[in-house]
């Protein structure tokens, strides 16, 4: 599976301070996954916070469409 990253996935990843290594755990070790219409959100427990990664699917590849941390850990988890 190759992970790509969108120009505002990357953006914002970098105003965020989330890193690379962090979306790729979230996406194949995730804690929660939410399939919405054609795109996904995968969310993981992260110390106080979650992270959101919202990605599409092609085949083989995932897209990364942006990625965001929140402390709302029970609207997201729960």
């Amino acid at each position: 599976m190759t992970i790509r990253y969108t120009l505002h996935a990357l953006e914002r990843m970098k105003q965020r301070g989330i890193d690379k290594e962090l979306v790729e755990e979230c996406i194949t070790d995730p804690d929660k996954v939410d399939h919405l219409n054609d795109v996904y959100r995968c969310i993981k427990k992260h110390g106080e916070k979650v992270l959101v990664v919202i990605y599409k699917r092609f085949h083989n590849t995932i897209l990364v469409i942006t990625t965001f941390t929140s402390s709302k850990i029970n609207k997201y988890l729960f």
